[in-house]
């Protein structure tokens, strides 16, 4: 940029031509507004000879403003440093040659425009969406700006506010690309909103960047223009605040664990440091600089108490969830969403403010460490989750699957609670009168034998009862009953199931019990989803109302016998699905007679075919665990399992129906295998390792350091446990390991064999990955070679370490070439 600061400062107002052009310039329209195209769209730094060039032959006089306002649009579009100092360039050259008066005074008052804020009374217009879209955009928007702008001062194109105009011809809808907030174009640059009249006619006007950043940081009381500040601190923390950034470099640590920047450590590196410092002076006088960390101070003074405030809010949100999780039990989704949201915003803060502090040498406010909100990473005794400590207890899979599906199967609704007990009588009553009737029947001579011309009549007369007792007298109650059952085919969870069975009790009637078997005997074509809440129905309304259940087993082993029957029929496969599926469910619910699930699985064993091999495995799979795991049916089940396997064993199976078979058994009683063993520590070890590897932080890492340097580290056993976790890089979070560097070197005063330790089994590791060079181990191999890295930088090992590893790395695996045969200048010389 040196280079064009001269040119720029001699290129007065009324003066142009400072650029050299060639003597005949080229006036084509085509060449003219390919220029201009690739000036709005082709900033580039591969680009920047053929931009000077193209000013230097071409005649833009006429085009001047399309060229200005192609200029600021290609401005804005610019993202790397290389881009911004190609623009620069482009935007020098331009004002040597227009000068002042033609271009630099419009392209100026651009820039002034686009770094304005935005109206706040356009933004509460907006909705809560829009209002974040042009935030985002805004800030993106001037994260360019504000460097090129800045970068233009101090090349010496823009100056103050009073050296800009606005455009002639800009339109009212913006043209150049500005468009305000609510897509209306802003009117006045920063000028209009910091006004410069007031000033005294023998006080120094204000530099443009300076007048920027009070626009930007004078009322900006959310902060959300920090991410700019941070920016601008950044980019010129030496060139206008005359302040060098710390973040490269070894450092030193104290016995504290806090970092300062290594110092010289003999006399030549302290004059280098002094010679660089003579030749690389701050571009702008310290009167300038103070102006600038004048205007910072004050906005950092806001922001840290902003930061303290959010701490404050954060630490009593923390203690609010550990206070609703010891009454609840749980800490709600939305609680902790919240809360984890705010977590990361005040990380962001602090990690910013971090930034403005050590470039203005200011310190941090203390921040007090928040309170752990979760009860299972905190570090002393606390509560346990009742599902997490069953989980741990429990003695295998169990029954079912997981908590919700037992309680499914097994917390039915009690009817006799929520519905009066004569509504329930009924079915109670019926099945009192058919036993009796049985008994009388079974006493009865039975000498009196039936003829056989008179069972047909009979047959028909009990058929015709049957269709008496399907209907009801009231057409009310029929109504309501249809009402009910239509609602069969939209249930979805079991609540529905127990509200529906609830009033079917207030309906209930002989009539009303036969049709709702139908009704459930009768599933839709395809709807497998329903059988399981069809059980929970029935086996719901059969605690009270036992011909239900019955009714629909009996229609059930029918249906299963006839299929039977008509083997040869495919076409049946899917009502063969469904038919086994729902004995199925029913038997989970304890409503089926273990007779006719055990015929079930008889009948398809004798009959070994590729339809009942598939019938085997829908019941091993959906009723097959239940049947093993329930003490009351697993011997019979056993023994079933073990013929199966001997009868697939001897007979001659297809692929395919094996793997139906051996899926089935699998799932019904996988094979033994031993439990996960879980790797016993010490509470020592245990305390260690959370301290390094959980809780370790940019903000606890210095009262980490007290909590290890207070063990005992006259035992040998707790110094190998250190020794250990201080070894395991991967372990800690990618981006915390330059804190267990931290660690390493400030443990480095007080025990220097351990740290020795330390770095030779990092080394001996990163050997060891070399040898083994298997991918599974990257992850671990980059965190090794890391944390050595961060092990120099905090001065733990020096450069011959470092280099001697790299070589190792790039040649491990290759032949050492021969020193005889490797030709020399010296011996190409003999």
């Amino acid at each position: 940029m040196s280079r064009t600061t001269g040119p720029n400062l001699t290129a007065q107002p009324h003066e142009t031509d400072i650029f050299p052009v060639s003597r005949s310039l080229d006036s084509a329209l085509k060449k003219n507004t390919a220029f201009i195209k690739r000036l709005r769209t082709g900033i580039s730094a591969s680009a920047q000879q053929t931009f000077l060039a193209d000013i230097r032959t071409l005649s833009l006089h006429k085009y001047l403003s399309e060229i200005i306002s192609a200029c600021y649009e290609g401005l804005c579009k610019l993202k790397s440093p290389g881009e911004i100092a190609t623009g620069v360039e482009i935007a020098s050259a331009l004002h040597q040659r227009f000068g002042p008066a033609e271009f630099t005074r419009q392209i100026g008052w651009l820039l002034g425009r686009g770094l304005s804020t935005p109206d706040k009374g356009q933004l509460k217009a907006l909705s809560q969406e829009v209002r974040e879209r042009e935030e985002k955009e805004r800030l993106s928007r001037h994260r360019v700006l504000l460097r090129v702008a800045t970068e233009l001062w101090l090349v010496g194109v823009l100056r103050t506010l009073d050296d800009i105009e606005r455009p002639e011809d800009l339109g009212a809808k913006g043209k150049d690309g500005v468009v305000g907030i609510g897509g209306k174009a802003s009117e006045n640059p920063v000028k209009a909103k910091v006004p410069s009249a007031v000033r005294d006619s023998d006080k120094e006007a204000e530099p443009f960047p300076l007048e920027v950043l009070k626009d930007l940081l004078g009322h900006d009381r959310d902060h959300t223009n920090l991410p700019l500040a941070v920016l601008f601190v950044k980019s010129f923390s030496w060139d206008i605040l005359g302040a060098k950034t710390v973040e490269e470099g070894r450092k030193t640590v104290e016995a504290d664990g806090a970092t300062t920047p290594a110092e010289a450590t003999n006399g030549e590196e302290g004059a280098g440091d002094v010679t660089t410092a003579e030749n690389d002076p701050p571009l702008i006088p310290e009167k300038t600089q103070a102006r600038f960390k004048s205007i910072l101070n004050r906005y950092l003074e806001d922001v840290k108490a902003h930061v303290v405030r959010d701490q404050r809010a954060l630490a009593a949100q923390s203690r609010r969830n550990a206070e609703a999780y010891v009454k609840s039990g749980e800490i709600f989704e939305d609680r902790q969403a919240n809360f984890e949201k705010q977590s990361k915003s005040l990380e962001k803060l602090v990690a910013n403010t971090q930034v403005l502090c050590e470039a203005l040498g200011v310190e941090m406010p203390a921040l007090a460490e928040q309170e752990s909100a979760d009860p299972a990473s905190s570090g002393g005794i606390g509560l346990v989750k009742t599902s997490e400590y069953l989980r741990g207890h429990g003695d295998g899979a169990g029954i079912w699957e997981d908590e919700e599906e037992r309680r499914f199967y097994e917390n039915l609704v009690d009817l006799k609670g929520k519905v009066p007990a004569v509504l329930l009588e009924d079915g109670k009553k019926k099945k009192t009168d058919s036993d009796e009737a049985g008994k009388k029947k079974d006493g009865e001579d039975l000498e009196k034998s039936e003829s056989a011309q008179g069972q047909p009549s009979e047959e028909k007369a009990a058929a015709d009862a049957d269709d008496q007792s399907m209907a009801i007298a009231s057409k009310t109650v029929g109504a309501q009953v249809d009402a009910l059952l239509a609602k069969l085919p939209d249930l979805q969870t079991k609540d529905h199931v127990d509200q529906l069975a609830l009033d079917f009790c207030f309906l209930n009637s002989k009539a009303s019990r036969n049709r709702l078997i139908k009704a459930v005997s009768d599933v839709p074509k395809g709807r497998i989803d329903l059988l399981p809440l069809y059980s929970r129905l029935v086996a719901t309304l059969g605690q009270y109302l036992p011909d239900i259940p019955q009714g629909l087993i009996t229609y059930l082993d029918e249906e299963f016998r006839s299929l039977q029957r008509r083997k040869s029929k495919e076409f049946l496969g899917q009502v063969r699905m469904s038919n086994v599926r729902y004995l199925a469910e029913l038997t989970k619910f304890g409503v089926v007679p273990e007779h006719i699930i055990f015929h079930c699985f008889k009948v398809s064993l004798d009959d070994f075919s590729r339809m009942n091999i598939e019938i085997i495995g829908y019941l091993l799979e959906n009723c097959g665990r239940y049947l093993l795991r329930n003490p009351e049916t697993s011997p019979r089940m056993a023994s079933f399992l073990e013929t199966l396997g001997r009868k697939k064993t001897v007979q001659h199976l297809g692929q395919q129906e094996r793997m139906i078979i051996e899926n089935a058994v699998y799932y019904v009683d996988p094979p033994p295998r031993p439990a996960i063993q879980q790797k016993e520590r010490t509470p020592m070890e245990s305390y260690i390792r959370r301290l390094i590897y959980l809780d370790m932080n940019k903000r606890n890492y210095t009262r980490i350091l007290k909590s290890i340097r207070k063990l005992h580290w006259e035992e040998q056993e707790v110094v190998d446990i250190i020794e250990r976790v201080f070894s395991k890089p991967v372990k800690v979070k990618y981006g915390n390991i330059h804190l267990l560097a931290i660690l390493v070197s400030a443990l480095y005063r007080y025990h220097q064999e351990f740290v020795i330790g330390i770095v030779d089994n990092v080394l001996e590791q990163i050997t060891l990955g070399l040898e083994q060079n298997d991918f599974k181990f990257n992850q671990k191999r980059v965190a090794e070679v890391k944390y050595l890295g961060e092990l120099y930088n905090y001065k733990m090992i020096d450069s011959p370490v470092i280099f001697d590893t790299l070589y190792r790395i790039v040649t491990f695996g290759h032949g050492k070439p021969n020193r005889a045969t490797r030709t020399t200048p010296i011996l190409m010389i003999i």
